[in-house]
């Protein structure tokens, strides 16, 4: 069952993007940072969808496509935040 992202911040959100990036995606490279750009950082396509698709586990929030835009699936902390904006609770 999804975790509820009811409580959860904008930091906590990032935190845990970051903390799944780096055990299944970055497992091997450097890790990244929650304002780390994935694109800088190395993930490609297909990581970034397992990063959607985890928020989809985890949280139950899939993310429109109309709304995979550069500024909103930029890193981990702007995923945090579009969600929370998305969610209406920035």
């Amino acid at each position: 069952m999804p975790r509820s992202l009811t409580g959860l911040d904008v930091d906590d959100v990032a935190a845990a993007l970051t903390a799944f990036v780096n055990t299944t995606i970055m497992a091997r490279r450097r890790p990244m940072a929650a304002d780390d750009e994935f694109e800088t950082a190395g993930v490609d396509s297909m990581g970034l969808l397992k990063v959607l698709l985890f928020i989809e586990a985890e949280f139950g929030f899939w993310m429109p496509d109309e709304d995979l835009a550069e500024e909103n699936i930029r890193s981990p902390r702007a995923l945090a935040t579009y969600i929370r904006r998305r969610l209406g609770d920035t």
